[in-house]
């Protein structure tokens, strides 16, 4: 591949059971200032690297070592805000156990971390974005009302993928890279 990335990052896609469940969520979602995400934009983060010069040394930094991280058994469960429920200008899905992406996680880390800029090296959170809030926003009600749902039906990450966001007024725009297997 010639050229640099310049929004990349690295995410799970949820299969179609799980963006229809999450579709259903975000259809029925009548908060007004939210900016909902679309179905196009739904994943669950793994690692956001912003610009990458070398994103062939990226992949074979991530491929041998991904190979050997287990599949990972995942289900969105539950709601959550960055940066926090009281102030949120994020609204996002959680997973019912984050441990199996947080191996992937450390996996990414411990293989690529030279390509993760130290503003972007924090606390590792799975996710998938359901809306993002131009201003803060109190959500502690929202949050607690999906506390215990699940979303869709649980499912294997067996591959994760590397993408290229590129910003549009219209909302973000993602351009696959590669896919990178797990063991």
């Amino acid at each position: 591949m010639s050229g640099a990335l310049r929004r990349a990052f690295l995410a799970a896609v949820p299969p179609d059971p799980v963006l229809e469940a999450v579709d259903a969520l975000v259809s029925a979602g009548t908060r007004r200032g939210f900016r909902w995400t679309q179905r196009h934009q739904w994943h669950v983060t793994i690692q956001y690297f912003g610009r990458v010069d070398d994103p062939d040394g990226l992949i074979g930094a991530l491929a041998g070592p991904l190979v050997a991280v287990p599949a990972a058994a995942v289900q969105l469960r539950g709601a959550g805000a960055f940066p926090s429920e009281r102030r949120a200008s994020v609204y996002w899905l959680g997973v019912a156990d984050p441990e199996p992406l947080a191996e992937v996680h450390r996996a990414v880390m411990s293989a690529a971390g030279d390509y993760v800029r130290p503003r972007d090296r924090t606390g590792y959170v799975p996710h998938l974005t359901l809306a993002r809030l131009p201003s803060a926003k109190k959500l502690d009600a929202d949050i607690a009302a999906l506390r215990d749902i699940s979303f869709g039906p649980p499912w294997t990450v067996e591959e994760i993928t590397l993408f290229e966001s590129e910003t549009r007024r219209e909302g973000a725009i993602y351009r696959e890279i590669a896919r990178l297997p797990l063991g």
